[in-house]
């Protein structure tokens, strides 16, 4: 019976152990070899000489200057491998400022590397023979810090904003090993599934030592990951997350006066006094009608029959106004805007609501959530109600087939009533429709996943 558990196209080689000078993998053959020519190797081998460069930084001359020297060493990569020109991009534009203020003075530098601040690949032997077009992306904005030791996994694209701080010690994994299969000898190995891409948002701040786990693939704007905090999933904007992602405190006013104003990076560093911003926003968001918190009766009934407390995803523009009627349950949001977010966290604040999370990152034909599922050894997984407000520019197949994806087994897909003769017949067998519900102004069509 053990041998139908044997996979047998995994092979394993006994080799000797080299003589002194000797190689042992294709891996470290290839980065030793001078003839090497394949995307990866070259990649990995201007990351490692990258990270050795960055333990002589001393000063701040020198932090400034060796982001000069990333950018140079990744563009001529680029250049070699024929990539586009924004394929490695670290914008090092803007002067240094001295910011003074009553009892003193701080520097604040365009993007910089502290000493041994550094981009890896890890387990690049997974990925040897990847063309160059499948290089990871590493996209970094204006004054930018990368604090002393700050490691940043680069296996996948990595996109961060303006005005992030990634403190020293910090470390953005990407590297997801499956727990849940192989022991650990083989999921260090041959278990490794997917280097996932992040985006941490303008101004964003991972504190110190705080570990950024793969399944976190957003990071929001003006978001904070407190000290030696792990987390592994995505942090929505304007909050402050401690371990495991607990969401600590929201941040509407900081919300309101930078979507607002969108100040610049130099203007916001002369905001000192944030208990007037405050002040001002609760003037603005008590002059604005509030949300309807009275959860629609037909929806009550609806949610009554999902098991458990089954978390809630909300897509489009009209998701912020159905929010508070999901308060007894983790609510996420996605959508193209921020514009909204600020009296949404700030009910959320009130209402002592601490499992809402919104992100600005909507592309609906490609939802960045996992797929749900039974897995006989792992948890359920999904979304045990999926809402789809109106999505522009995308074909009905391909919002309904991802919202469903992201459906747990069982779980629910309330989708415009006015788009469902759209779908046509195509995606039908996905789902069981069940009676039509109307929540506010909008009908919609309740689809029980498959």
């Amino acid at each position: 019976m053990f041998d139908r558990y044997l996979d047998k196209s995994v092979t394993l080689t006994p080799t000797a152990i080299p003589e002194q000078g000797g190689t042992l993998g294709a891996l470290e053959w290839a980065l030793s070899s001078p003839q090497e020519n394949r995307p990866i190797p070259l990649y990995v081998n201007a990351l490692r000489q990258l990270r050795k460069a960055s333990q002589g930084i001393s000063g701040h001359r020198d932090e400034i200057q060796f982001s000069r020297t990333v950018q140079s060493r990744l563009s001529d990569l680029s250049q070699e491998l024929g990539l586009h020109e924004t394929h490695f991009q670290i914008v090092n534009d803007g002067d240094p400022l001295i910011v003074k203020e009553a009892t003193g003075e701080h520097l604040i530098s365009p993007t910089h590397f502290e000493n041994g601040a550094y981009f890896s690949h890890p387990h690049a032997d997974h990925q040897l023979d990847c063309g160059a077009q499948q290089l990871p992306k590493i996209q970094v904005g204006r004054y930018v810090r990368f604090g002393r030791n700050a490691a940043i996994n680069a296996g996948g694209d990595v996109r961060i904003g303006d005005g992030v701080w990634l403190s020293p010690g910090s470390q953005l994994l990407r590297q997801d090993h499956d727990p849940y299969g192989r022991l650990s000898i083989g999921s260090r190995t041959v278990a490794m599934t997917r280097l996932p891409p992040v985006r941490l948002c303008d101004y964003a701040w991972v504190g110190r030592e705080a570990i950024v786990g793969w399944n976190a693939d957003y990071l929001g704007k003006g978001s904070i990951v407190g000290l030696r905090s792990f987390v592994n999933s995505w942090v929505g904007d304007y909050s402050i997350v401690g371990d495991q992602g607990k969401i600590l405190q929201y941040l509407p006013y900081k919300s309101w006066l930078m979507e607002s104003f969108q100040p610049t990076v130099e203007q916001t560093l002369q905001i000192s006094d944030w208990e007037v911003v405050n002040a001002d926003w609760l003037i603005a968001y008590r002059d604005e009608e509030p949300l309807d918190c009275e959860t629609p009766t037909e929806l009550k009934a609806v949610l009554k029959e999902l098991t458990g407390q089954a978390s809630a995803l909300l897509i489009g523009p009209d998701a912020q106004g159905m929010a508070p009627w999901f308060a007894d349950r983790a609510t996420d949001i996605i959508s193209d805007s921020r514009d909204g977010f600020a009296r949404l966290l700030q009910w959320a604040q009130d209402a002592g609501q601490r499992r809402l999370r919104v992100r600005a990152d909507l592309n609906a034909d490609g939802l960045p959530f996992v797929t749900g599922g039974h897995y006989h050894y792992r948890r359920k997984l999904g979304y045990g109600v999926v809402v789809v407000s109106a999505v522009d520019g995308q074909p009905p197949t391909t919002v309904v087939d991802e919202a469903l994806r992201v459906c747990a087994p069982a779980g629910l897909l309330l989708y415009p009533l006015a788009a469902l003769d759209a779908l046509g017949g195509s995606v039908s067998s996905l789902f069981i429709r069940r009676a039509d519900i109307k929540l506010g102004h909008l009908e919609f069509a309740c689809l029980e996943k498959v």
